[in-house]
């Protein structure tokens, strides 16, 4: 299983690479929808892989922890950090791998600064997604339940990410998804971190044309100075995730021993 993970990573990344294939380090007007699609590519790629491949840690052995837990053999939280410990490694190697292949076919800016920003933000993206993942898991009665509920609990986040919609553009009675979407915050660091230091789009048509990357940032209703601000909120729903899905777990086993 781990050797298919890897090379599953490997054949995705090269595949998406071919698809947004890019050479050189200058852009054109062209260039700018095929970038932030290839960022989209890589946010919803992370997000359904490690979610679908956390999805099954729980209810597979559930009942078989419900009866060790009554029995008083281990506690919640010794067994809730043995089923998600063991899963961060990967959770780190599947989002470089994958960041190492895409970043540098799909023209993504050449710059080492800039790559290793984006893919310490990739791996805070997969793990987010991974700690969704947990907290559905840790829910539902059933794997087939489970991927039953999570797409469509995801899909409204990821329609609120700003892919579909401009950022500027999210009701006011639906602002909360967007508070709650990973796919938001990954997208705008991304897209700063691609675009802010462009200086240049090449521009060799007579409509209007958008100058430089701070010029595709403002079209999207992003903000260059979000950017530790969706870092921080990106970890806290990471952690807050985690929390939910311990608790969850928790307040399952009491019930079934009560």
């Amino acid at each position: 299983i781990v050797r298919i993970k890897f090379v599953q990573t490997i054949f995705f990344s090269v595949i998406l690479g071919l698809i947004y294939l890019k050479t050189d380090d200058e852009y054109s007007q062209e260039d700018i929808m095929n970038i932030n699609g290839a960022i989209f590519v890589i946010i919803t790629n992370l997000s359904f892989t490690n979610i679908f491949s956390v999805l099954n840690v729980f209810p597979l052995e559930i009942p078989i922890f419900l009866r060790e837990y009554g029995s008083g053999l281990y506690g919640v939280g010794v067994y809730y950090l043995s089923k998600t410990l063991v899963e961060i490694p990967f959770l780190i190697l599947i989002p470089v791998i994958f960041m190492s292949i895409l970043y540098w076919m799909s023209g993504l800016v050449h710059d080492a600064n800039s790559f290793l920003t984006a893919t310490g933000i990739a791996v805070l993206i997969g793990n987010t997604a991974a700690s969704f993942g947990y907290l559905v898991s840790a829910a539902v009665p059933s794997v087939t339940a489970a991927l039953a509920i999570a797409p469509a609990l995801m899909i409204p986040f990821l329609l609120f990410g700003g892919f579909f919609l401009n950022n500027g553009s999210t009701p006011d009675y639906l602002i909360w998804l967007k508070y709650l979407s990973w796919f938001s915050y990954g997208n705008e660091m991304l897209v700063v971190n691609q675009w802010e230091d462009v200086k240049n789009i090449n521009c060799t048509s007579s409509t209007q044309c958008i100058p430089d990357g701070n010029s595709v940032i403002k079209n999207l209703s992003f903000d260059k100075d979000n950017f530790y601000l969706d870092l921080g909120l990106l970890f806290a729903l990471f952690l807050g995730f985690r929390l939910i899905s311990f608790i969850t777990l928790y307040a399952r086993a009491r019930r079934s021993s009560s």
